[in-house]
């Protein structure tokens, strides 16, 4: 396969040859209509002037002519005839025998009286003759007679000729030159893409830190530099969160199968009681529905990323979906000791075009991260309203809080190492607000965090 450079050289240099080729061409005929317009106007100028000279002599005619030898490049003919009305040559000037041509009774005869006419013929001689043929009455104005003038088309051939050689031997030249020189931009040009050629083959080797330094001059491979500088900066920030994701899944993961395996063997080392297999198996089912739902998350996320999880939306009333809501986790409220809170808006109606199951896991998730949050004693309030053509959630609590420096991050997977929580062990995975924010912008939606540290946090969710 040929390399981009030779393509791109060999491209310019059929377009180059192609545009010389159409110059040439072009300069030929130019040339050649040139010299024969030249010859014609200095054939009829003789034509007039033999014509005018025997009007004189005859009496027909002034002596005044106007003259035009200054508007032309007065040629001397090789050929002058006079020809009678009965096809003979009455007087000749020859400037060689070479240029005679014979007479042509048919093509005389055509001609109409005071008309030139200009014809290219090939005599014995195999010569190119350009000719002019007027026909002129005699002063008795009843027989006719016919001035020929003839110039030979050699010179023209000749300048022809000469033009074809110089072409000939111009166009390999332009050619060659052009080659060194289009090559010479192709590598220029390409110079930058063999840097991210080169930048590329180490990326494919592992390493992401690599960047394709921009040149000083922004053009089309700059712009091609600077994109490629991105996308391997958003690669490298994929990957960084993907073995980061892998990583707090597997830690995830190993704290539960660790307390299942410790208690299996500990209890296997000799017999217990009923109570203690039943306090074990209890411990362990504990263990397995954290880790189902573990898996669960993950996998919905996954498929969430991958683009194959479909919502169901169908018309849902928010208002009893918020009010079911508050029924089913007010008892863990009020077993930490806290006040859960609903306010609806004054027509208590509030339909949104949506997935329900999934409106209610965005529900229960943003309640319970408040309700682990929050101290007894604390206030939690879901709130409920319609504005401008936008469904408002809002879950606030009077709770610690979060800190300037986690607040960019709550919505990352498996972040809980927020320093005001790290002090009390809170339950979780870390997946319910990644998956919270998933919720609603699959929905069109948008949501965003209030917090300060001591003062509790409110989470804001509009949907369209």
């Amino acid at each position: 396969m040929f390399s981009l450079r030779f393509k791109l050289t060999f491209y310019y240099l059929a377009i180059l040859a192609l545009i010389l080729i159409g110059v040439g061409i072009a300069s030929s005929i130019y040339l050649t209509r040139t010299l024969l317009a030249t010859i014609d106007t200095s054939l009829y100028e003789q034509v007039d002037r033999i014509d005018h000279y025997l009007a004189v002599a005859a009496g027909l005619r002034s002596a005044e002519r106007a003259d035009r030898h200054g508007y032309l490049v007065d040629l001397t003919p090789q050929l002058t005839q006079i020809i009678d009305s009965q096809w003979r040559v009455a007087d000749e000037v020859l400037g060689d025998p070479k240029y005679d041509v014979p007479v042509d009774p048919a093509s005389l005869q055509s001609l109409a009286i005071g008309e030139t006419v200009f014809t290219t013929v090939s005599n014995d001689h195999r010569q190119l003759i350009r000719l002019a043929t007027r026909r002129v009455l005699t002063e008795k104005r009843d027989d006719h007679f016919f001035i020929r003038s003839g110039q030979s088309l050699e010179t023209l051939d000749v300048a022809r000729d000469r033009l074809f050689v110089l072409m000939a031997m111009a166009i390999p030249i332009a050619l060659f030159l052009g080659g060194i020189g289009g090559l010479v931009i192709a590598n220029q040009a390409l110079y930058q893409v063999d840097r991210i050629r080169q930048t590329a083959e180490q990326i494919n080797a592992g390493d992401l830190t690599e960047r394709v330094p921009l040149p000083a001059r922004m053009d089309e491979i700059g712009r091609l530099a600077a994109t490629f500088n991105q996308m391997i900066a958003r690669l490298q920030a994929a990957f960084d969160r993907q073995k980061q994701f892998t990583s707090d899944a597997s830690h995830e993961m190993r704290t539960p199968l660790a307390v299942m395996r410790g208690d299996i063997e500990i209890t296997l080392r000799r017999e217990r009681t009923v109570e203690e297999y039943q306090r074990v198996l209890g411990s362990t089912l504990e263990e397995i529905v954290r880790l189902s739902r573990l898996v669960e998350d993950l996998l919905l996320l996954t498929r969430a990323d991958i683009g194959k999880f479909e919502l169901q939306c169908r018309p849902v009333s928010l208002s009893r979906l918020g009010r079911d809501l508050i029924d089913y986790i007010a008892p863990l409220a009020r077993q930490q000791g806290q006040e859960l809170l609903l306010r609806l808006p004054k027509d208590d109606e509030l339909i949104v075009n949506a997935d329900e199951n999934r409106l209610r896991q965005l529900l229960l998730n943003l309640i319970d991260n408040a309700i682990k949050y929050t101290d007894p004693g604390g206030v939690i309030e879901l709130s409920l309203s319609a504005e401008d053509g936008q469904v408002v959630i809002r879950v606030r609590d009077n709770g610690r809080g979060i800190s300037s420096e986690d607040l960019p991050r709550i919505f990352d997977r498996f972040f809980r190492r927020s320093k005001l929580t790290s002090e009390t062990s809170v339950a979780g995975s870390g997946l319910g607000l990644s998956i919270s924010k998933w919720i609603v912008e699959s929905h069109g939606g948008r949501i965003d965090v209030q917090s300060s540290p001591g003062e509790g946090t409110e989470f804001i969710v509009t949907i369209p």
